[in-house]
């Protein structure tokens, strides 16, 4: 016991105080913005903005803005209590079923959901590289992604996980800028008419499906906000401020880390908002001019348009690049955090010791490689990419009315008043917990509707 006090008080980290100094403790958001960006910015927002135009951007872009309010108690639970989501939302006295609180079995539920969801982000990179090299089909590239993803994932290491999330980041907006910057010189240039008309608050009948999985998916999604305490323990954050005892020290360390927390989150917001503005823009210019946008096989191949007819056919190398580290990244990013998150829904079930380190990182490897096989086996059984994105995209709205009133909680049951945030960022969670409230129940209406 001794030699463990001794550890967590070695561990402990003086918060830096400047802005750029912070930046080097960045990471936690980065893994984020490369699972935000890519099923619901390559494949559902430009099929979005392909269908109605521009008419929707105020959609996704507010589906980005809203959401980071949440994340940011989240982040802030994690590192005042050094819980993560699942330890977290079980440790409420009532409420609960077979042993576990039943926000915790919903948890379980949205768990299980993206064992489908995930399916077409995973075929959608398995085109990609099928278009690249034909002489593959899109069966054996998808075999190859999983085992791909596997090799990568089940290591378990954080740092490893934070260092290939943020070169795909750059790659992607890199490539992607490319084509908003070409698309200027040609006759789909984008004109301040096109952006107006994109900010009235309207939605055609036609597109509210799409609508409302746009919303679920574009942004930090529920599963993101979910993950995101997991990336910020093993960041060090909550480790670096110290045990928590009430100390005039230990609120000033924890008010640092919070804060170097928050432009973490404020970092990935705005590389995934404009990633996501990039890809609509992207399919309401180049892909609204096609009649249909089908779904299956084909859907990467019409995708494609949107680099080799903006740029040039020569450009198929960037699309290629561009697309795979996309939706590659998303896929890996997932890989790494729905590993952690079903070992730890196996801790609060019993299935695994709380204090086993071993078999902790034993479930994190074993989870790793049966996440990507499944998700194989799904979309080689549908090989419907976009069906399977909106489904993920669906089940994320319904999921976030959940993780916003867990926020709620964590925010007016477990704040310590020294540590309690402004009341201007409480007017935005309210805001942010009301429009995901709404939405959530649009998207529940439309589904027994539909």
């Amino acid at each position: 016991m001794e030699d463990r006090a001794q550890t967590t008080l070695l561990s402990i980290r003086e918060p830096p105080r400047g802005f750029f100094s912070a930046l080097r403790f960045l990471g936690p958001g980065l893994i984020l913005s490369a699972a935000i960006v890519g099923s619901g910015e390559l494949i559902a927002t430009t099929a979005l903005g392909a269908q109605v135009g521009f008419a929707l951007l105020w959609v996704v872009l507010f589906g980005c803005l809203v959401k980071v309010a949440v994340q940011l108690k989240y982040g802030r639970y994690a590192i005042c209590h050094g819980k993560a989501s699942f330890q977290a939302w079980n440790r409420e006295a009532t409420g609960n079923i077979s042993g576990l609180h039943w926000s915790s079995w919903t948890a379980f539920i949205f768990l299980c959901s993206m064992l489908i969801g995930q399916a077409g982000v995973l075929g959608g990179a398995s085109q990609v590289a099928a278009y690249a090299i034909p002489s593959l089909s899109v069966e054996v590239w998808t075999i190859m992604v999983t085992v791909l993803l596997g090799i990568l994932v089940s290591h378990g290491r954080y740092r490893f996980v934070e260092l290939i999330a943020t070169g795909l980041n750059f790659i992607f907006i890199l490539a992607i800028g490319l084509c908003v910057f070409a698309v200027q010189k040609t006759s789909s240039a984008v004109s301040l008419t096109d952006l107006k008309e994109g900010l009235i608050f309207q939605i055609p009948p036609e597109a509210i499906a799409l609508a409302i999985g746009a919303f679920g998916i574009t942004g930090v999604g529920s599963g993101e906000i979910f993950t995101y305490p997991y990336w910020c323990l093993e960041k060090g954050y909550a480790r670096w401020t110290g045990p928590r005892d009430g100390s005039e020290e230990w609120n000033r360390r924890a008010r640092g880390w919070i804060r170097v927390m928050t432009i973490d989150a404020l970092v990935a917001l705005f590389v995934y908002t404009l990633a996501t503005f990039f890809f609509y823009i992207l399919g309401a210019t180049v892909l609204r001019s096609q009649e249909t946008l089908a779904d299956g096989n084909e859907l990467i191949f019409q995708l494609s348009l949107i680099f080799t007819e903006t740029i040039g056919e020569r450009t198929v190398l960037i699309f290629m690049v561009g697309a795979f580290t996309v939706l590659f990244s998303t896929v890996f990013a997932n890989t790494a955090g729905y590993a952690r998150l079903w070992t730890d829904f196996f801790v609060i079930s019993r299935i695994i010791q709380p204090q086993e380190e071993k078999q902790h990182l034993r479930s994190i490897q074993i989870m790793s490689w049966t996440l990507p096989v499944v998700w194989g086996v799904v979309y080689l059984t549908f090989q419907r990419p976009l069906f399977l994105v909106v489904f993920m995209g669906i089940s994320n709205a319904l999921f976030l009315i959940v993780v916003a009133y867990k926020a709620l909680v964590f925010r007016y049951r477990y704040v310590d008043p020294a540590l309690a945030p402004s009341h201007g960022y409480d007017a935005i969670l309210c805001l942010s917990v009301l429009s995901i409230g709404f939405i959530a129940l649009w998207t529940l209406q439309s589904t027994l509707a539909g």
